[in-house]
């Protein structure tokens, strides 16, 4: 998935570099048959403009383009046919609906770059991950074969070797002269940034292995107030981010497994400031709305291997296979650096049937999928009250009513009972498509009971506590203690 991302990264930066290059030469020449041109030249693509708007009074602030898509490379894009002689395409692998870039070329006079705006508006993104873990993208990011009815200059076999040579001259060159690593204190251009981002973006991911299907929706990703200078990273180093998208996981039997509608936001500080690095870690504060919902957890998959006993032993937990939606908006934060989210605190995500609890320090490895969270269920409360009745009953058949029930309960069934619910802790780890999942509770005493030998788990395991309970001596007596 990283690559993934730098590849589409590098997609958008391709443009945006095309459009900057526009404005320095007053737009003059930029059209939508030059952006076709150059786009197709570059990639492996057959590739759409639809309208290029640059405003003569503002021709060095300002270019918006409208309508890119790339699709599949045919042989239109080989022969470089002319853009106004070409069927539109309808729809394509990238769609993007509109790119607007305005920048202030008088500020780099005052050796400070001030972007007042640099939005990509309704990209479209149609991702398939391949069994053997390739994608359908790598192959758009590569070189062209045929360019305009010719081979490609690029990849002759005198291009490709001067390309090899260069990059071994450039290797012997940092051996030779070792650089460290990028510090923004290097940088001598103080930058500014009005609103840089994605609106409205659409992303959906096909996972052919497993049949799971990714949809991201109404993804906006805003970076505003944007304000570094390397020689005062003091005062003049803050980024102000906000995230907003609606996830859903639909499932190989095409019913939806998960959605999540998230909105984050928080105030980063992209620099360390005594080095000028670039910070590993950022934090952000993330609000997990209402009607999120989650159906067909894995690590509930595991906990129902205990539940026969559970059930038997009269507590009902059929509702944890149920779909959980969120009854209230959830916040929280988490840490970022190297792939890895962090929870730094304990939210609770209330739903009608359970409460999914997540401990401190949980953690996801987004770029392999490994995680290892402490979790917790506490069931509904009436439910609870219905299933713990339904112990005490039992309790009461096996004592002959003898002794305080809850007594005996606490004693059996130990941390699987808080607060007057049922609640079940837990541990997930591994891969989160196919977990490992530890249950924090011991039903070994439940099973005692359940196989009619009451009289071994009092003697065997609780007999000297239950002596001190009060009431709990003439009902020892009976049997035989």
């Amino acid at each position: 998935m990283k690559k993934i991302g730098i590849a589409i990264g590098g997609f958008f930066a391709f443009i945006l570099l095309i459009l900057i290059v526009g404005l320095v030469f007053a737009g003059s020449f930029i059209t939508n048959s030059f952006l076709v041109k150059q786009i197709e030249s570059a990639l492996n693509v057959r590739a759409h403009v639809e309208k290029v708007n640059i405003n003569l009074f503002s021709a060095l602030s300002g270019i918006e383009v409208e309508g890119i898509i790339l699709a599949p490379r045919d042989e239109i894009a080989n022969s470089g046919r002319p853009l106004e002689e070409r069927k539109p395409i309808s729809s394509g692998t990238i769609q993007l609906g509109k790119a607007d870039i305005k920048i202030s070329f008088l500020a780099l006079l005052t050796k400070s770059l001030k972007v007042n705006k640099l939005v990509l508006k309704e990209p479209k993104i149609a991702l398939t991950m391949y069994a053997d873990g390739g994608n359908n993208l790598t192959s758009l990011f590569k070189s062209p074969k045929i360019v305009n009815g010719e081979p490609n200059p690029a990849l002759s076999p005198e291009a490709l070797a001067e390309k090899a040579e260069a990059e071994k001259e450039a290797i012997r060159e940092a051996l030779e002269n070792p650089s460290g690593p990028f510090s923004i204190k290097s940088i001598p251009v103080a930058i500014q940034m009005g609103l840089v981002g994605i609106q409205n973006g659409d992303i959906t991911v096909n996972m052919q292995k497993s049949g799971q299907v990714i949809q991201i929706k109404g993804l906006d990703l805003e970076l505003t107030d944007i304000d570094i200078d390397g020689s005062d990273l003091d005062s003049h180093n803050k980024v102000d981010v906000n995230f907003d998208a609606e996830v859903t996981v639909i499932g190989k039997n095409k019913n939806e497994a998960a959605k999540f509608l998230l909105d984050t936001n928080g105030r980063l500080t992209p620099f360390v400031v005594k080095t000028g690095l670039v910070n590993p870690v950022v934090r952000y504060n993330v609000k997990m709305l209402e009607d999120s919902f989650l159906s067909g957890f894995a690590a509930f998959d595991a906990i129902s291997g205990e539940l026969p006993v559970l059930n038997q032993a009269g507590l009902k937990l059929d509702k944890l296979k149920e779909k959980a939606i969120l009854t209230k908006d959830v916040g929280f934060e988490v840490e970022y650096s190297n792939g890895k989210i962090t929870f730094l605190d304990e939210p609770t995500f209330p739903s009608k049937n359970y409460d999914l609890q997540i401990v401190k320090g949980s953690y996801i490895v987004a770029t392999t999928n490994y995680h290892e969270m402490k979790m917790g269920v506490l069931y509904d409360e009436a439910e609870s009250k219905k299933s713990i009745a339904g112990v005490d009953e039992k309790i009461k058949q096996a004592t002959k009513g003898n002794g305080d029930p809850k007594e005996y309960r606490t004693k059996i069934l130990g941390n699987l009972i808080k607060d007057d619910r049922i609640n079940i802790p837990f541990r997930t780890y591994g891969d989160l498509r196919n977990p490992t999942v530890e249950v924090g509770v011991s039903v070994g005493s439940l099973t005692d009971l359940l196989g009619g030998a009451v009289k071994d788990v009092l003697k065997g395991k609780m007999n000297d506590e239950l002596k001190k309970v009060p009431g709990a001596g003439d009902a020892l007596k009976k049997f035989g203690f």
